[in-house]
């Protein structure tokens, strides 16, 4: 489903070259569910993000479900993300002006779908993540806990083929983490989206399929 072949990344810095990711190939099969681990400076984030898409490979590729993802234009490759993938950050990057409710419509919004088709998938997402009570709260209003459930909610809502979270818990407690994952494993199974979960924590790691460990831009 998810597929690298000869994958690098490199920065530059006042002309130096800084090698992040160094000729990666893997393969994810569908509906499965991966973890990335590795020290700091690794390339976990890095790699997630071109997999995403938010970011492009100096060379190498990625395939999604057989579509070579960086041989389509800025605008193509916009619509097809809001359409294929899902995105969970360690912060939730939600807006602070809209409701939990308008915050998941946005992406259905965005897709061109009706403003009531928008709200129906929106309300039932958030009901599916416990807060059926909380779609008229602000983030502001809401806990920790609660915003991450929103911003799973909204990266649930457009039913992507696979859900990208990075360092997902990061900021929460132990209980509540155990939730956020639960959660994520639970949509896993109930939407069959092939989840990839960047954490340093060998205890959720061992929850997923398998590892990809990375060091030094390479996985061993």
């Amino acid at each position: 489903m998810i597929e690298a072949v000869a994958l690098k990344k490199s920065f530059f810095l006042d002309k130096r070259e800084i090698p992040v990711l160094k000729g990666l190939d893997f393969r994810i099969e569908a509906g499965e569910r991966i973890a990335i681990c590795g020290e700091s400076g690794a390339g976990k984030s890095t790699l997630l993000h071109i997999i995403g898409s938010l970011d492009r490979p100096s060379s190498g590729n990625i395939s999604i479900s057989g579509t070579n993802v960086f041989t389509k234009s800025e605008h193509e490759l916009a619509k097809w993300r809001n359409q294929a993938l899902g995105f969970v950050f360690q912060f939730h990057h939600l807006l602070p002006e809209f409701t939990a409710l308008e915050n998941v419509m946005t992406p259905v919004l965005i897709s061109g779908a009706s403003k009531s088709a928008a709200r129906e998938k929106a309300g039932r997402l958030l009901e599916d993540v416990g807060l059926r009570n909380r779609t008229g709260h602000k983030p502001g209003e809401l806990s920790g806990g609660e915003q991450q459930r929103v911003a799973l909610a909204r990266a649930l809502v457009m039913e992507p083929q696979a859900l990208l979270a990075d360092e997902p818990t990061g900021n929460l407690d132990a209980k509540t983490s155990d939730e956020i994952v639960d959660l994520l494993l639970e949509c896993n199974h109930k939407f069959n989206t092939t989840l990839l979960l960047v954490t340093h924590s060998q205890r959720l790691a061992a929850r997923m399929d398998r590892t990809i460990v990375l060091e030094n831009g390479q996985i061993i």
